[in-house]
């Protein structure tokens, strides 16, 4: 007896949720020409709690042709939700068409077995275009009179003004230009001058008086090796002192300055390496190597100029 009345209460149930789901799919008009859009909705009517299991209604419907889908609108209304799904299709030939009935899915509170319901099929008639054989050739529909846009053509006389007004500022800016034009040369320094401007810098530091000598004798031979970088084109920056003057012995400028630049950079090493405190004397002495240095691979065809500002010092 439980059991019987149990299949009776489920069965009572599912019909009373049954009644509460219903389904109209419906179209705009019954009677279209060829090519027209064809507004093709569906209206659900459900109980709250029921959930919906929407199909592709694009590709149930194979006698149309699918041109898009509008946003789905819902509402609620007498404890009951209304769901509007609306699709637009056309036909580009004459026919009658319906479209059949879709299956739509769902599913009642708390239960699991997807049921369905069905659209009601809809019957159209797609009609071609009536033509008069013995009638005018005239527009299938009559041209469009398109209103005169005031403010669309102001602002192209604007822009045009504008654009007038920049190529005349920049014509003029350019005569004015040219008119006071200044040529202006790049001034490079030559190497020996910029080393012997440095060394004379380092002499009025007065570093090694101050007990600096470490900073004296790193910024004398950083200023020696930048000149030979400059003179010679080689990385003397990156080198030890003994690739330096094996360097120098392939340049046949510099056969001159090969014992000097070696006592140079002995010293300089004795300081930087064993810690050694030199003589204010070998301080004074370095300076005047490394003038030397820089003077004696002056090119020839600057060695008058050097000369000179030696004299004039």
């Amino acid at each position: 007896m439980v059991k019987n009345w149990l299949i009776i209460f489920l069965i009572s149930f599912n019909f009373v949720y049954s009644q509460q789901i219903s389904v109209e799919a419906s179209t705009d008009s019954s009677y279209y020409l060829i090519g027209d859009y064809i507004h093709y909705k569906i209206q659900l009517r459900y109980g709250k709690g029921i959930k919906i299991d929407f199909p592709q209604v694009k590709d149930s419907i194979k006698s149309l042709e699918f041109i898009s889908a509008l946003q789905t609108r819902k509402s609620e209304s007498d404890n009951q939700i209304v769901e509007e799904h609306e699709f637009i299709f056309s036909k580009y030939d004459s026919s009658a068409v319906t479209i059949p009935p879709i299956a739509i899915g769902y599913y009642l509170p708390n239960g699991k077995k997807r049921l369905t319901i069905k659209t009601n099929p809809v019957r159209i008639v797609i009609q071609a275009i009536q033509v008069d054989i013995n009638g005018k050739i005239q527009d299938v529909k009559k041209p469009i009179t398109i209103g005169f846009n005031w403010l669309e053509l102001a602002l192209i006389i604007l822009g045009a003004l504008i654009i007038i007004a920049l190529i005349y500022y920049f014509w003029r800016r350019r005569k004015r230009g040219g008119e006071g034009e200044r040529i202006i040369k790049k001034i490079i320094i030559p190497p020996h001058k910029k080393a012997l401007a440095r060394l004379y810098e380092l002499e009025e530091k007065k570093l090694w008086q101050q007990g600096k000598v470490k900073e004296y004798h790193s910024e004398i031979t950083q200023i020696i090796r930048d000149y030979f970088e400059e003179r010679f084109g080689f990385l003397a920056l990156e080198m030890t002192s003994t690739e330096i003057l094996n360097e120098l012995l392939k340049i046949k400028d510099s056969n001159g300055i090969i014992d000097l630049t070696r006592v140079f950079f002995e010293n300089a090493d004795l300081v930087k390496f064993a810690k050694f405190e030199p003589m204010p004397k070998v301080n004074e002495e370095m300076l005047k190597q490394a003038i030397e240095i820089v003077k004696a691979t002056v090119p020839e065809e600057e060695q008058i100029e050097v000369s000179e500002e030696a004299g004039n010092v």
